[in-house]
């Protein structure tokens, strides 16, 4: 296990979206390296959050309710990290019906389209290995592993799943700015997912986190797992020319020697404070 940088940690994932760990195992092993703030943050859903909250209590961690919420903007897939400070309220959990009404109209999509290529899998099939809920690109992969369809998961994305493969279909998201406005009047603080990670020019990023910023983003991850100190740099320093409090995480999914563990991730410089005090301070936090 690498070793502790931060006690706080505003990124992972359970299985409730596409991590490995239950959401109370997933509080267990933060509670074990340490941690003291962090956020659950699965893909489109609060459905671990009540498990993770339960866990967070007995293991003395606070625990922001959040989720990576998808849009999309000049046709690339974005990733929100949404967190409510206050706690959840229906309007958020509409939000979440909405990206969840969406998920599974693009899982029963995919397996069509495997069904007409010749992959006789069912949904009841995938969602196996979903533990119920919407099953996304990995859980079908498991599924073709398990069927014999492909020997691992790399060969199912290559083949079937990947970018430009049959398997890849796009959701039906909400635009940047729409998702922006519609997150905070649900009383979200909306930060910019892993911007780094999208495949867009430098030129281009750039142009993303001020569109971000102009349609009421708030913050910005400038630190996402390991990466090149100088991207940290440049990610600070923008956040700060935008106005964009500054947010990190280590994306925890737990799969793959590349994962990187709760709290584990490049160092912040000295201007990153835990986002619980830019709560309190900004009179946002219950």
């Amino acid at each position: 296990m690498p070793p502790l940088i931060q006690q706080c940690d505003y990124h992972m994932h359970s299985t409730a979206s596409d991590g490995v760990l239950s959401p109370a195992a997933l509080m267990a092993l933060a509670a074990e390296r340490g941690l003291q703030e962090l956020a659950l943050t699965d893909h489109d859903t609060f459905d671990g959050l009540d498990e993770a909250s339960a866990a967070a209590a007995e293991q003395g961690i606070k625990l922001l309710p959040g989720m990576e919420f998808s849009c999309v903007w000049l046709g690339v897939t974005i990733h929100l990290v949404a967190l409510w400070p206050r706690g959840l309220n229906e309007a958020a959990r509409e939000l979440a019906d909405i990206q969840r009404k969406a998920r599974w109209s693009r899982a029963t999509r995919i397996i069509e389209k495997l069904q007409r290529a010749g992959v006789a899998l069912a949904l009841d099939a995938v969602t196996v290995y979903s533990a119920g809920g919407v099953p996304g690109r990995p859980h079908f992969a498991e599924a073709m592993v398990q069927a014999g369809y492909v020997t691992d998961h790399s060969q199912a994305f290559r083949k079937w799943l990947g970018a430009g493969k049959l398997g890849d279909i796009k959701s039906q998201w909400l635009e940047l700015a729409d998702a922006i406005a519609r997150l905070r009047a649900a009383g979200a603080f909306v930060v910019l997912a892993h911007p780094q990670h999208y495949k867009l020019t430098r030129s281009k990023r750039r142009r993303l986190v001020m569109a971000f910023a102009a349609a009421g983003g708030q913050g910005l991850e400038v630190v996402s797992g390991q990466q090149d100190p100088q991207q940290t740099a440049s990610l600070v320093s923008l956040a700060q020319e935008l106005g964009l409090q500054a947010s990190w995480g280590s994306d925890f999914h737990g799969a793959g020697p590349a994962c990187h563990a709760p709290g584990h991730y490049a160092v912040l410089p000295e201007v990153c404070r835990p986002l619980s005090e830019y709560f309190h301070a900004a009179g946002i936090a219950t």
